[in-house]
């Protein structure tokens, strides 16, 4: 049975497939949008710390660290504020001069106690917090593999080669032949209020997310600690025997024979430093202590009592009687039968110092020690290492506080307070709501005015204004049920939307391949909407747009519904 020419379909693609070729949908600029902000972060979160990121990244070499990582794992590691025991840190070792992946098990004067978890002993090397540079992010077992693969440049130029290969063959592949020739619409921004929306709406996520994430941190926290470092320089001089040494004072690091003097004088240069350190005061004291150390036995004699200094250096000096310790150990031999081929004999200085740092109140102790062997004939220092110094004693601290600070976040290298970032995300959150709502009312009052207007507004990009005389005679037209699918059928076709207005009905039409596919709407003499719930209107607006387009009237097709 022959079927109405203007007969109303709901999926037109059913009812003529072989006359459809479906062309390559364009990317909108939601597509677009999303790319780009999916771009923006994963290059916030991946980006090399050398390009201005937080990230690194270390492939696993060597077994010291199984079973959990093997050689060829890759670790993602990230710049962190603090460290703990437990964390999996890379660092610099100075004296290797190479990067190095173990374990914090511990901690010591402020710097980091580190191990391999397949060792059976520590790293000898201790970095400090700003050696460290990052721990585990995440971890990707083998990747390390692929990455040592590309570094080969053979391997990198095949790739390189391949995708190249690919991206010419899509630009230099045939356009399809229902568009050969033809010039393609531009892509549907849905004129400036579709862009507009997506912008407002991805701004909208995009505070709300960082107001969710900043409002998740603390706005305060613990003030950081506080670095600071104590010296001392041990000094000892006596007098001298004309022969016996080079000059006429025995000088640091010469032995010292009580049968040529008695008396040894020791001296300590003692200094603190740290950033903005002031208000420094303190008081030490000197005492040597001289010990058998296989039987256990020791004695401690005082040689300067505690004395007050106020400054980041001070300089303490004291005698040590030499004859005294001598007849010392005589008299311990006699009494108890002591038989000891060397005695230790230490000089320990105590110093206890306060300080103040940005307002901070630092407190700390210092316990610099100088050891010499007493053979019962001369005393000489008991370190004979040359390549260590004996007489300089250095001691690191971090001092902790009690204040508490502005919470910060970095983010590319820029670090800004979690209070500024909570602000900044409130007013970037009501501005995108507001833009949000203005654009939802601005539809809403154009819907309220007339389905035509809502129609330009929503299609307005892909959609031409024409008048009678300019369209073509096609061997068939169907009538589709709704604006979305003409709107559909132009983006899959890459046609523009016809717009014809008569006697108070609009007509949106595509034309592609000898088939016309249209829409019609009525508006009334007094501006009411008719729509397909009244089919009459409909009807005659078909039969006029039939005249117009000169179609055969006695075209018949099958019908697939």
């Amino acid at each position: 049975m022959p079927v109405p020419v203007f007969q109303k379909i709901k999926h037109s693609f059913k009812l003529c497939p072989s006359r459809m070729k479906h062309a390559q949908r364009r990317p909108s600029i939601f597509s677009n949008l999303t790319l780009i902000f999916g771009l923006i972060i994963i290059w916030a979160a991946f980006a090399p710390s050398k390009l201005g990121g937080q990230t690194s990244y270390v492939m696993v070499n060597g077994i010291s660290m199984e079973p959990r990582y093997h050689t060829g794992d890759l670790v993602i590691i990230r710049k962190a504020q603090t460290y703990k025991i437990g964390d999996v840190v890379t660092y610099r070792d100075a004296e290797m001069g190479a990067y190095v992946i173990h374990r914090i098990i511990g901690t010591d004067q402020g710097q980091f106690v580190i191990k391999g978890d397949n060792n059976s002993w520590i790293d000898a090397y201790q970095p400090t917090q700003d050696e460290i540079i990052g721990k585990q992010w995440i971890y990707v077992p083998g990747a390390g593999r692929v990455t040592q693969w590309f570094r080969k440049p053979i391997n990198l130029s095949l790739a390189v080669f391949l995708l190249g290969g690919v991206f010419m063959t899509r630009v230099m592949a045939k356009p399809p032949k229902n568009q050969k020739g033809t010039n393609r619409p531009p892509i549907n921004f849905g004129g400036m209020l579709e862009p507009a929306s997506y912008l407002m709406g991805f701004l909208f996520i995009g505070f709300l997310g960082l107001s969710i994430f900043s409002f998740s941190r603390p706005a305060t926290r613990t003030a950081d600690t506080i670095p600071y470092q104590q010296d001392g320089e041990y000094t000892y001089s006596a007098t001298g025997t004309p022969g016996v040494y080079d000059t006429e004072m025995v000088r640091t690091g010469e032995p010292v024979f009580p049968k040529l003097t008695c008396f040894l004088n020791i001296g300590l240069a003692y200094n603190i430093s740290g950033n903005q350190l002031q208000n420094v005061s303190g008081n030490s004291q000197i005492f040597a202590r001289i010990m058998d150390e296989p039987s256990g036995w020791q004695r401690t004699i005082p040689l300067l009592s505690q004395t007050a200094f106020t400054g980041s250096s001070n300089f303490n000096m004291a005698t040590l009687d030499l004859c005294e310790l001598e007849a010392l150990v005589n008299l311990v031999e006699q009494e108890t039968g002591l038989r000891t081929n060397t005695y230790t004999v230490e000089i320990v200085t105590n110093i206890a110092f306060t300080a103040t740092s940005a307002g901070q109140a630092i407190a700390g102790t210092f316990d610099p020690t100088l050891a010499f062997k007493y053979d019962k004939v001369h005393f000489y220092p008991a370190n004979t290492n040359a390549e260590i110094n004996s007489m300089h004693i250095t001691k690191e601290g971090l001092a902790g506080s009690a204040d508490m600070q502005a919470n910060t976040l970095s983010f590319l290298g820029w670090e800004a307070t979690v209070n500024f970032i909570r602000m900044s995300s409130l007013i970037g959150l009501g501005i995108s709501l507001s833009g949000l709502i203005l654009i939802g009312l601005f539809i809403f009052k154009t819907a309220r005015q007339s389905t035509d207007a809502l129609i330009h507004l929503r299609h307005g990009s892909l959609m031409v204004d024409i008048y009678e005389k300019d369209l073509q005679p096609t061997a068939t037209t169907i009538d589709v049920t709704s604006m979305n699918d003409l709107a559909k059928i132009a983006e899959q076709q890459g046609s523009m939307i016809l717009h014809m207005t008569r006697n108070f009905l609009h007509y949106y039409l595509v034309q592609n391949n000898g088939i016309t596919y249209r829409y019609v709407i009525s508006t009334g003499k007094k501006g009411i909407t008719e729509t397909d719930e009244q089919p009459e209107p409909i009807a005659a607006a078909a039969e006029k747009t039939n005249n117009l387009l000169k179609n055969p009237p006695a075209h018949k097709h099958q019908n697939t519904e």
